[in-house]
């Protein structure tokens, strides 16, 4: 399949807000438009989006350019149907906005206005798109930007041939076919992210250093790419792909900014950069939309595996998951007293549907694996941040119960390793006596102990005598 027609597929998943709207300012930026106007919710736009200056790539002229975002196909509903309408937002540019938000710069420009969309312009609105379009010729030029067209800019601009070679587009088409597979390791896209970002497999610099400039176009491929990877990925059903793509595209991208002498008083890197967080936040949504309901069933892993430590795999995967997609709303700090109040609020939502998962799964008190101890310390700290001290305390005393008694027993011991074929090897669980060796060096003793201090529990009756 053509790039172009993979991205024109993936354009068309976007929704308007928080999506789509994410993505114009960053293709702008590479056909030399600066933006001067973002979206903004809750603030009234007179019909504007995004506002933006530059060089009209056909007439090679300075002008004003004017987007109107909406989401896919515009048909006589989406034409004039209501307030959102896009006949009423193009009189609110016509009526308002060019009369009175015009700034001193831009006075005396042409402007131009597109109409963006991520459908198409559905054939029985032709007529009064044309008609509209000539009525108000001598105030601006009125374009409509579909899918198709936005899918050629994206390529043309945004992937060209400059950062973006065959083999990348090879990498990508790749990663993109296998993103539904869950045993994918993603080798595929991360080599397009690495490459992108002047990285070497270790993570790091390599010889050639990059500008600026180029740094933050390779900053917008890896963003794009991820992206795109997280929605194939989760469209196919494995929202953890998902995740892990953009997640890995985070923290590449940060160390890569690192690198660079004053970033964190580089207006442009940092918004780089929060652009992919804004993506992880997306995403983390989305997964956490899926899978919000079967936190509330009971044993809803069940069936997932066939034996405990797989199924101990499957649980606290989850925990670590939904704990790492709450901790960002809980430790938000920017915006006004509002917007943080919402953001607490997600995060208290994602710690409930935490808690009744743990609740519901009796294999979430009974960690195998030296990686759960990451788990429960996310999933903790969530806990703690959203007020949920007792539900961490409960927790905490059943693990060390559990863990306890397996000690004792000798069974089902959180080993001091993450390999399932290891525990196999060494005779482990299967032999009825867990193997000495691995009993020894678990991070998991430590982490639990570490958490009864915090959360000042120092009674003797965790555990048995």
């Amino acid at each position: 399949m053509k790039l172009t027609l993979v991205i024109a597929e993936y354009l068309r998943t976007l929704k308007e807000r928080d999506e789509l709207d994410r993505l114009i300012p960053d293709l702008l930026v590479e056909m030399g438009y600066v933006p001067i106007a973002r979206p903004q919710t809750g603030n009234r736009q007179f019909g504007v989006d995004i506002a933006a200056r530059g060089v009209n790539p056909e007439t090679g002229k300075d002008e004003l350019l004017l987007l109107v975002v909406k989401q896919k196909d515009i048909g006589r509903t989406e034409w004039s149907g209501g307030d959102q309408a896009v006949r009423p937002s193009l009189d609110e540019i016509f009526d308002t906005y060019l009369k009175s938000h015009i700034e001193a710069e831009d006075a005396g420009k042409p402007v131009s206005i597109a109409v963006v969309t991520n459908g198409d312009l559905k054939q029985t609105v032709q007529a009064n798109w044309s008609g509209y379009v000539n009525d108000h010729a001598n105030r601006a030029s009125i374009k409509f930007w579909g899918v198709d067209t936005l899918a050629k800019m994206v390529e043309e601009y945004l992937l060209d041939e400059h950062v973006f070679q065959d083999e990348d587009r090879r990498d990508l088409r790749r990663a993109l076919a296998l993103s539904g597979d869950v045993e994918y390791d993603q080798k595929d896209l991360h080599r397009l992210m690495l490459k992108s970002l002047g990285l070497t497999d270790d993570g790091a610099l390599n010889v050639v250093s990059k500008s600026k400039k180029e740094l933050l176009k390779a900053l917008r491929v890896v963003n794009f790419s991820a992206r795109m990877f997280a929605s194939w990925a989760m469209s196919d059903g494995d929202g953890r792909q998902a995740l892990r793509a953009i997640e890995r595209a985070l923290l590449w991208s940060c160390h890569r900014v690192k690198a660079v002498d004053g970033w964190d008083t580089d207006k442009e890197l940092i918004q780089s950069l929060l652009g992919i967080w804004h993506g992880c936040l997306v995403v983390g949504r989305q997964y956490f939309e899926k899978i919000q309901a079967h936190c509330y069933a009971e044993d809803s892993i069940f069936g997932y595996a066939r034996e405990s430590a797989e199924l101990s795999l499957v649980a606290f995967e989850q925990i670590g998951l939904l704990a790492s997609i709450g901790l960002p709303y809980a430790l938000m700090v920017s915006g006004d007293d509002q917007i943080r109040a919402d953001q607490y609020k997600n995060a208290e939502i994602v710690a409930d549907a935490l808690a009744s998962f743990i609740s519901n799964n009796r294999i979430s008190n009974s960690p195998c694996f030296d990686r759960h101890s990451q788990d429960i310390a996310l999933a903790m700290l969530l806990f703690v941040l959203t007020n949920r001290v007792d539900k961490a305390k409960e927790w905490l005393r059943i693990l060390i119960r559990n863990i306890d008694y397996a000690f004792k027993a000798k069974k089902y011991v959180p080993i001091g390793n993450d390999s399932i074929d290891d525990l196999a090897d060494l005779g482990g669980w299967h032999s009825g006596n867990t193997a000495e060796k691995l009993m020894s060096c678990s991070w998991m003793l430590p982490t639990l102990a570490g958490w009864c201090v915090a959360l000042e529990i120092d009674d003797g009756s965790l555990v048995s005598g």
